[in-house]
């Protein structure tokens, strides 16, 4: 499965599988088109069969992409006299189509082929064409490439290839083709488990009963954060303390990609601790491409449950949904469906949407960043706010040369609003000055967890933070000035904001867990934006869709707590110490972003916006 505009086609698994492989021979008037970097986690096992099918989808050149950043801006930039007016998802379609003569050129070259007809179908939004009942071994001839199976050392299977091959004359046709070296068909899943390193035991564990938190935990505390955050650390902390009016006209996603989600009898227990009126709520559940709620794997429920637990506290009563896609397990005789028309544009994605999965940039291929990445700016333009985590390790990254050379995916496309971690300081009361630190957690057995930050190597600056980012690197030639060597200073600088993102007490199979991470921090940026929306609803105004531009904007100055102490190391461990991550310092800094939410300052600022 592949993004597309839609919502629907956010949820892919982000983690890459790039092993080294002999490529074929182009053929006569034939071009490489794609190539996977390498991954040593993953290992060539066997060629795919060949009379297996499969469901071959072909990413088609959109037209109008050059005007998108200006256009996204004339809604976002809240100094445009079109600031708020998104467009809906058919003029989005509509303005972006592939052409008429891309859309012919492909049917052309597959007919010549040998694919033709009904086999050969059109996406809705047009952006797509995916081919019936073709063969391994039929895109094998296609793509002059071969099939494998591939293993992950967790033992998970995937089907992909190397690289492949187009026509030359295709090239300025297609951008993308699945699947093929990207990691999104999975074959088999070996037990249960799912490894966490985030799950901890909480303080004091072993006091806790059935239904009650440890004793040493309070539902209701502005202390002690630093060891146990609950939502009430986060309701202080960031201000929270409007309530909703206005849930029947707004939305909130959380997008999950793992079949095991939640269980009801966790959330239950959460909320009779947190929340008590929603005991017994669910979120609302959607299902994408056949995804559900399996409850079978009683092991491990994956982050769905203690991220919902903490996004419906934090925004009560306001419905949350979970988009929940279909877990592309299969037998390897018959593969996935592709996305059974769950096209943009087809089903309205809600008001603010939250992903907790990352990877890093370099793993996925430049074709596939940035169509992406135009992805995620055509649903900005929709008045949709897509956020997603700076990641867990800091700025490190397992196959570069030096600490700050590494980024993150998706967080470097300039079209989302990228979220990095602090945490409450040792001993901090939340109600204090400077409560909150860059989250920079030592582990154990060489792990390390600390927020992701720091600037992409595909994408330039945005200029809705050039101003702040330049101001960054004019200090940083003064305290640092070698460091400037390790990075592309040039390129789109993240996080945006930050939020709590350490020892989050949550409820995991019936247990009291610890859970760390941006994944959590997400969420909780999700929640405070889905508040603010809720304000400029009931005041007759429309959600504020795609937030960097007026976050980074003078108006805005005043709205975020700044983080001015810690680091976001993550340079040592097994990978050995290559000095340090990004220090944080007054203003925007790639270990904070612009800092931690405050919103009822933010709330008063949008309010008085058109």
């Amino acid at each position: 499965m592949f993004f597309s505009t839609h919502i629907l086609l956010i949820a892919i698994s982000f983690s890459a599988a790039c092993v080294r492989a002999t490529p074929l021979s182009p053929r006569a008037g034939d071009v490489l088109h794609e190539k996977r970097a390498p991954n040593a986690a993953w290992k060539r096992a066997r060629r795919m069969e060949a009379h297996v099918n499969v469901p071959l989808r072909i990413g088609l050149k959109q037209s109008g992409l050059d005007d998108l950043p200006a256009i996204l801006m004339s809604v976002s930039d809240p100094d445009s006299p079109t600031y708020g007016h998104h467009w809906e998802p058919e003029r989005v379609n509509e303005a972006f189509a592939p052409s008429q003569g891309t859309k012919d050129a492909v049917r052309g070259w597959l007919a010549s082929s040998g694919f033709q007809g009904d086999r050969v179908k059109l996406s809705k939004n047009q952006a797509w064409i995916e081919v019936d009942g073709i063969s391994i071994g039929d895109v094998e001839r296609l793509l002059n490439t071969e099939y494998h199976v591939y293993e992950h050392e967790n033992g998970d299977e995937h089907i992909a290839c190397h690289s492949y091959y187009l026509p030359k004359h295709m090239v300025d046709h297609i951008d993308i083709i699945t699947p093929t070296i990207q990691p999104n068909i999975k074959l088999t899943t070996r037990g249960n488990s799912r490894r966490n390193l985030n799950r901890r035991s909480p303080p004091s564990a072993t006091s806790a009963g059935a239904n009650q938190l440890p004793t040493s935990i309070s539902a209701k505390s502005q202390t002690g954060c630093d060891v146990a955050v609950t939502p009430d650390c986060l309701r202080s902390l960031y201000n929270m303390t409007y309530t909703p009016r206005a849930t029947d006209r707004n939305s909130f996603g959380i997008l999950n990609h793992a079949s095991n989600g939640y269980l009801q009898s966790d959330l239950d227990m959460f909320f009779r601790n947190f929340s008590p009126s929603l005991v017994g709520k669910s979120p609302v559940f959607v299902s994408i491409d056949g995804g559900t709620n399996d409850t079978s794997q009683a092991s491990d429920f994956g982050e769905a449950g203690w991220i919902l637990q903490y996004a419906m506290s934090l925004t009560q009563p306001q419905p949350v949904s979970l988009l929940q896609v279909g877990g592309p397990q299969t037998d390897p005789q018959s593969l996935p469906r592709g996305l059974k028309q769950h096209d943009c544009g087809t089903i309205r994605s809600p008001n603010v949407l939250s992903q907790s999965s990352a990877d890093h940039e370099y793993r996925l291929s430049p074709f596939y960043t940035h169509r992406q990445c135009n992805e995620f700016g055509k649903l900005g333009l929709m008045g949709v706010t897509i956020l997603y985590p700076a990641g867990n390790t800091g700025v490190a990254g397992t196959t570069l040369g030096y600490c700050l050379d590494d980024n993150g995916w998706p967080a470097s496309c300039p079209w989302v609003t990228a979220v990095g971690g602090t945490q409450v300081r040792a001993n901090a009361s939340t109600t204090q000055p400077g409560a909150e630190e860059v989250w920079n957690q030592d582990m154990t057995m060489g792990f390390f967890e600390s927020g992701g930050g720091g600037f992409s190597n595909r994408f330039p600056t945005a200029a809705y933070q050039q101003k702040a980012v330049d101001t960054y690197l004019q200090q940083l030639k003064k305290t640092d000035p070698e460091s400037l060597k390790h990075f592309n200073s040039k390129g789109r600088a993240y996080p945006d904001l930050s939020a709590n993102a350490n020892m989050f007490v949550s409820i995991d199979n019936g247990s009291v867990s610890i859970s760390s991470g941006t994944s959590g921090a997400t969420p909780t940026i999700g929640a405070i934006i889905t508040l603010v929306n809720d304000a400029r609803i009931a005041a007759g105004k429309k959600p504020v869709g795609f937030i960097n531009p007026t976050i980074y904007s003078p108006g805005f100055a005043g709205a975020f707590n700044d983080i001015t102490s810690g680091t976001n190391q993550g340079c040592k461990g097994l990978q050995g110490d290559r000095k340090g991550g990004f220090t944080a310092g007054p203003g925007w800094d790639p270990a904070s972003g612009l800092g931690t939410p405050n919103l009822g300052v933010m709330i008063e600022k949008w309010l008085a916006l058109p």
